[in-house]
């Protein structure tokens, strides 16, 4: 278990390299005369730390880097979903909007034909309705003209038989004579009797 446990195996590994180091400074310290040793040794701890590091980064991090990397992407790709999602309904509703905008402007078009046809309907039955009311207006109105006419007509005879009869008050008495009356009065019985 030990083995696979990677915090004693890395333990193990940092007594390693620090047991190669100690050895390692052991011949540096006894070669002390040359100064080219010294840029080697730096050289070679460099690369031993990189090494370390990308050991310890590629060891312990790279299960949570995957894992948090994997996750990003799921969750960059549920909201590359979800905004897609979106654009899809905000197309329909703007393929919606354009369809409602269509047969309303067929609609309002249906709508000002019929008030216009309506308008025209109204325009001829108000017109209608001007001329019946203007026969109507001139039928009484030539009604009352021939009654005033009549009633002139009889009023004028009325009158012409009253001056004649007036006319014949005063002439009759001068030119009736007693046999004239006599004839009359002769006349007036008979068509008496004979009813």
């Amino acid at each position: 278990m030990r083995r696979n446990n990677p915090i004693v195996f890395f333990g193990c590994y940092l007594i390693a390299v620090f047991a190669v180091l100690l050895i390692g400074s052991a011949d540096a310290s006894a070669a002390e005369a040359t100064n080219n040793w010294r840029t080697t040794f730096d050289l070679v701890m460099r690369w031993l730390n990189f090494v370390i590091i990308v050991f310890v980064l590629v060891k312990f991090g790279r299960k949570p880097i995957k894992d948090f990397l994997s996750n990003r992407r799921e969750k960059i790709d549920q909201q590359i979903k979800k905004y897609e999602q979106q654009k899809e309904a905000a197309a329909e509703k703007i393929e919606e909007a354009n369809n409602l905008l269509k047969n309303s402007i067929a609609r309002f078009e249906k709508i000002k034909k019929r008030i216009v046809e309506d308008g025209k309907k109204k325009k001829q039955q108000i017109i209608e309705g001007a001329r019946q009311e203007s026969l109507i207006l001139l039928t009484g109105t030539r009604q009352k003209i021939e009654n005033q006419i009549v009633e002139a007509r009889n009023l004028i005879r009325s009158e012409l038989i009253e001056s004649a009869i007036r006319l014949a008050e005063q002439r009759l008495p001068e030119e009736i004579t007693a046999a004239d009356e006599q004839k009359l009065i002769d006349h007036f019985m008979e068509s008496t009797a004979g009813k």
